[in-house]
């Protein structure tokens, strides 16, 4: 259906005398066609055409009066749920920087993804969306076209779903860009302090462990060593965990959960039990008890995944009881030994990973929802108080079936996600390749959150990214769903591959800065975001390596060590604008950054990424309407070189160095490749600007 309202003659006139000269000056940059929709008649706009992927006859597109800045805007409502766009179609320079922007505003806009701008040949192009009801909205992106020389511009309404509302689009630009090699980077950030704070979950400062190699074994839990305590826990680990300020730990997995059986790790005498998933033979020794003593050790949370692989909701409801129940014949088991008291542990996780084909016990979305109902339903009998999660993905396919089934009964939904995946090869691409994943947290946040959405369940479930990490282990031949011969020749060389999981090398500042925007985009979506666990926190890709005689802090630790110590317990409003990064037609803001504030609303913290390998940054920073001026503590990190790193040789060649910058109306130079953290007081508290804040 479509409506086109036209204006009174009068209007007309107005618009044809007044609008062009300026529209001729606005539209030289802007490769749109009728970028404002003003050029409309009864049957026509010109440049734009209507479509819809779903629910065409539920779609009403229409022209009305007044837009944003001229007298029209397009629009798209339904009531019954579409997905359809006004679209034009556009020539572009291949290998080109392009920016995509508009202006938006909705009424009662739910489902899908909402309202957005997007490019239907190039999916992964898309600006923020705009749900509910809210007045015009500013939206952008930036994107390269590689080889396209055509793009599909969409005023989309929905978006790989149906969608019901109301949104209106005016003044849409595509803009090309100057080359980033040849401008110098900038960014400008405002800070609002007038807009409320929000606070957000220190468990995002969170970790995982997995029996995978020498995490535990080795790592956290080395009997016999002269670093480790009486009960084998490696002392200079729990030291460094405490500097990291963990706030929960997740064990015994990741894929080996799907494999594992609990009792296995309680009863005495320890029992060795051949391992499926990963093809060793683990000892037993570190288990439930010893895990949780760990974590009461560490001063964290102890978050414990249960075995949906080939495992039952009857176990899993019998270890909640374990851990927790003061009756019963599992809850004797546990005082038989030496733990008379309950565990306590509050957070469980229902399986990993069940989505994939890789996983023991993979099911199909059907199935996970109900498995999922059934395990909770059990568990919480054990004990109503537990905060339960269950594994999802982005997927609405996957996730969508399991929140319908078993979503009342979740407080998260778990999401994993390694952005390098080096599963069977060992990646090590450059700085630039890798900082360019920079922004893949956002996005992927922001498909959990519209699922959510729809789902109807955005705002009592939250997301756990309960395994993330730049890099994903190394671990070709495996995981696998049956015990391995030991004596294969394959198997052998398999296992010792893992060992490349240690180069020191690969763990530079683009696992830094990379970890540093994965912890801005958590705490910019602090009401969605409740969890995140880095994966792992001891050897394999952890941020602290451990070797017999000691450890190496790497590059991620100091950025994760930072944020968890240096930070203000809410987050601010702060306006970000920025130049771009590009590389092998991928393309990134060349700053992130993310302000905090204290309880009173007077000091704040702020977290300042400059990805550019080489170049310095020119950053302008301001408070309200007011330009910074003065001196700062701050405290920066970055290296001799983009490709930095700390080894057992050289475990300090980067490390965090407490300094005082100075701003002059506003502007200060940020180093390359380098996370700066800033302490600001608003006017009148200078002396707590500039008493440097160490980690407590």
């Amino acid at each position: 259906m479509k409506i086109y309202l036209t204006p009174t003659p009068v209007l007309w006139a107005l618009w044809l005398s007044c609008t062009s000269l300026a529209q001729d000056a606005a539209t030289i940059a802007n490769r749109l066609p009728n970028p404002s929709f003003e050029e409309a008649t009864r049957g026509d706009v010109r440049g734009w055409i209507t479509r819809a992927w779903q629910g065409e006859s539920n779609g009403c597109w229409s022209v009305v009066a007044p837009g944003r800045t001229g007298d029209r805007c397009v629009s798209i409502r339904s009531t019954k749920g579409t997905d359809a766009a006004w679209t034009a179609r556009v020539t572009v320079q291949p290998a080109s920087l392009y920016r995509l922007s508009g202006w938006i505003k909705t009424r009662k806009v739910q489902g899908a993804v909402g309202a957005l701008l997007n490019l239907q040949n190039l999916q992964r192009v898309r600006t923020g969306r705009v749900t509910g009801t809210a007045d015009w909205t500013y939206v952008s992106t930036v994107f390269h076209t590689g080889e396209a020389t055509e793009v599909e511009v969409n005023c989309l309404f929905g978006g790989w779903g149906q969608a019901t509302g109301q949104a209106w689009y005016d003044d849409v630009a595509l803009e090309l860009l100057p080359d980033s090699d040849q401008t110098a980077p900038w960014a400008a950030l405002t800070i609002r302090p007038d807009a409320p704070a929000r606070p957000y979950s220190r468990m995002i400062f969170g970790g995982f462990i997995e029996h995978f190699d020498s995490q535990i074994y080795g790592g956290l839990f080395e009997p016999g060593s002269p670093l480790a305590d009486e009960q084998g826990f490696r002392k200079d680990v729990i030291a460094a965990m405490k500097e990291l300020r963990l706030a929960i730990v997740r064990w015994p997995g990741g894929c080996f959960a799907s494999g594992y059986h609990w009792q296995d790790g309680v009863r005495n005498p320890r029992r060795p039990v051949a391992d499926p998933v990963w093809g060793v033979v683990d000892p037993n020794t570190f288990g439930t008890d010893e895990f949780v003593a760990w974590c009461r050790r560490v001063g964290c949370e102890p978050y414990l995944c249960t075995n949906a692989g080939n495992g039952t909701p009857e176990e899993m409801q019998a270890w909640v009881e374990y851990c927790n129940g003061v009756e019963g014949d599992y809850a004797r088991l546990r005082r038989a030994p030496q733990h008379p008291e309950p565990h306590r542990v509050r957070f469980w996780s229902i399986g990993n990973e069940n989505w994939g084909g890789h996983e023991i016990g993979a099911r199909t979305p059907q199935e996970w929802g109900p498995l999922v109902r059934r395990s909770a339903e059990l568990m919480r009998a054990a004990d109503p108080g537990l905060t339960l999660l269950a594994a999802a993905t982005p997927d609405r396919g996957w996730t969508l079936p399991l929140l319908e089934t078993a979503g009342p009964l979740l407080d998260y939904v778990a999401i994993h996600e390694y952005w390098l995946p080096c599963w069977g090869e060992n990646l090590t691409p450059d700085y630039l390749t890798c900082i360019m994943h920079s922004e893949g947290p956002e996005r992927t946040i922001t498909r959990v959150v519209e699922l959510l959405a729809e789902a109807r369940c955005r705002g009592r479930i939250k997301i756990a990214f309960d395994e993330w990490n730049l890099r994903g282990w190394h671990h070709p031949g495996f995981p696998r769903k049956a015990v391995s011969d030991p004596d294969d020749p394959a198997v052998r060389e398999f296992i010792r591959a893992r060992e490349k999981n240690a180069i020191a090398s690969q763990y530079t500042m683009a696992d830094a800065l990379f970890s540093a925007s994965f912890l801005n985009a958590c705490l910019r979506h602090a009401e969605d975001v409740g969890m995140a666990n880095i994966a792992p926190i001891v050897n394999t890709r952890g941020p602290l390596f451990v070797h017999p005689t000691g450890i190496v802090k790497r590059t991620t630790f100091h950025t994760l060590a930072l944020y968890a110590s240096q930070l203000e317990a809410r987050v601010a409003k702060l306006e970000v604008e920025a130049s771009y990064l590009s590389h092998h037609h991928e393309v990134i803001a060349v700053a992130d950054a993310i302000a905090t504030v204290d309880q009173d609303g007077r000091t704040y913290a702020l977290a300042l990424v400059n990805r550019h390998p080489t170049k310095a940054l020119t950053c302008t920073l301001r408070l309200g309407e007011v330009p910074l001026e003065g001196m700062y503590a701050a405290t920066v990190l970055a290296g001799d070189s983009a490709d930095a790193y700390n080894d057992i040789e050289h475990p300090h060649r980067v490390v965090p160095v407490p300094t005082q910058l100075t701003l002059k109306q506003g502007v200060v130079q940020l180093p390359p490749h380098s996370l700066t953290i800033l302490k600001v007081a608003e006017p009148g508290d200078n002396r707590r600007a500039t008493s440097h804040k160490t980690g407590e």
